[in-house]
């Protein structure tokens, strides 16, 4: 169903339920738990149905700035985590999660921690939420030079971060 399918819904609303899944995957990527993407994913919803999309040709990057705006506010509020359990030296717990491949998705996240919030920002866009450089740009609010560097020290540091493990 594309977003003019209901002549009686709000752009936006529209827009919601045809990048719902992908703006999802977003949240849950910089944010890592699922009730704080649940959160951050209902504001969008709150800000995309006040906000006046029109027919701009292509809404996903507005929403994803919306979305990188509210999961952003939404770790503002969490408290710091720890990086490893008492005890258990980073050397074990490294070696021990290697072996288990549902471990996986958490050393995803731990290697998206180690970037700055600015390149996890864009990397996240581009590669989770399928944007191209011109659209990480456009959701982040920065040129599209300045987008190109962010997702490519971010991906170059993850493929560092992949060597190394």
């Amino acid at each position: 169903m594309s977003a003019g399918d209901r002549p009686d819904e709000p752009r936006g609303v529209a827009a919601l339920r045809e990048h719902g899944a992908v703006l999802g995957r977003v949240c849950m990527a910089l944010l890592g738990d699922a009730a704080d993407a649940e959160r951050a994913l209902e504001r969008v919803a709150a800000e995309a149905g006040a906000a006046r999309l029109g027919d701009e040709a292509d809404v996903l990057p507005r929403l994803m700035g919306m979305a990188r705006v509210a999961c952003a506010n939404q770790l503002s509020k969490l408290p710091v985590r720890g990086a490893t359990s008492p005890g258990i030296r980073p050397e074990e717990r490294a070696a021990e999660t290697a072996r288990d491949r549902s471990a996986e998705p958490a050393l995803a996240r731990a290697a998206l921690g180690k970037l700055k919030p600015t390149e996890r920002e864009a990397v996240v866009l581009h590669i989770v939420g399928g944007l191209d450089a011109a659209q990480v740009g456009a959701a982040c609010g920065i040129d599209l030079a300045a987008a190109r560097a962010r997702i490519a020290r971010g991906v170059a540091q993850l493929v560092e971060e992949e060597k190394h493990r």
